[in-house]
């Protein structure tokens, strides 16, 4: 894998409060994002404990990306992952009041107007960005993700339920800032109607609603979608939140069928393991 090293770092210009109600938790979600030094990478705090945004901290994978370590958690750190590295967002401090990351609209829309609000800057350092010299791939039961080498980062995902309104989709997209913004940040979560009892009685989901999610029954949903295919570029969101977790800016092209986070992550870890890129757990 070889390390390309184009373009510099950047953080935000200013720090930025958001707030809302975490999706699975229920509970009320304050995050402060400031910038953050050079080489600083993607970092959660709280009560005075820090822990790298990286696969090798994640500790659940259940409906959300969760970090922790030494009894701290950060829940559903995704969407939040997507944005920053969407937006070209090397660098940044999160602040968490609580434990989980505010739902918004169940979409990285929010995220990024935001960031936009502060706008980014560029820093001293350049980037690391790393294009795969030879394919990497992770395989689940009935799912799998390829990952080769390629000049940039293009997503193809492709979703399949048996359901009469889901079906099949698949959604394309060479990640760019512009494209991010555009085309992926805006896709919102969704769950099945059949599956809102079953979370529900996992203690997750507690926090979920029409304003934060797609509820989608066998003949309707709970509202008018954002893109044809907004399910499929969901699933893409998620992913690239989670492919955020290898800690580099990565050039591939990648085909995911079905992923969820825990393939995402395992994806994730495997990238991390070649390339050598490992990040203290708890900093401080």
């Amino acid at each position: 894998m070889a390390d390309e090293g184009n373009g510099y770092q950047r953080t935000l210009a200013d720090k930025v409060v958001i707030s809302g109600t975490g999706l699975h938790s229920g509970d009320s979600a304050v995050i402060v994002i400031s910038p953050a030094d050079e080489d600083s990478g993607i970092v959660f705090a709280s009560n005075g404990e820090r822990i790298n945004g990286h696969a090798e901290n994640v500790t659940g994978t259940l409906r959300g990306t969760n970090l922790g370590h030494n009894g701290i958690m950060f829940q559903t750190v995704e969407h939040l992952m997507a944005a920053l590295h969407g937006m070209g967002v090397d660098n940044a401090q999160i602040e968490v009041i609580g434990s989980e990351m505010p739902a918004l609209d169940g979409s990285a829309k929010p995220f990024v107007e935001a960031i936009c609000s502060v706008g980014v800057v560029k820093q001293s350092k350049r980037r690391r960005l790393v294009r795969l010299d030879e394919p990497v791939w992770v395989v689940g039961d009935d799912c799998f993700i390829l990952a080769v080498p390629a000049e940039k980062l293009k997503i193809t995902y492709v979703l399949s339920y048996r359901h009469p309104i889901i079906g099949r989709q698949s959604a394309t997209f060479v990640v760019t800032e512009s494209n991010f913004r555009r085309n992926i940040a805006p896709a919102r979560t969704f769950v099945t109607y059949e599956e809102v009892e079953s979370l529900m009685s996992k203690r997750l989901a507690l926090g979920g609603s029409l304003d934060n999610a797609i509820v989608i029954w066998q003949d309707r949903l709970s509202s008018e979608l954002r893109f044809r295919n907004e399910l499929a570029r969901h699933k893409m969101l998620d992913l690239i939140g989670d492919l955020a977790l290898v800690g580099v800016r990565l050039s591939a092209e990648i085909l995911a069928v079905k992923s969820g986070h825990a393939l995402n992550i395992a994806l994730a870890r495997k990238i991390a393991g070649r390339l050598g890129v490992r990040q203290n757990a708890l900093l401080s």
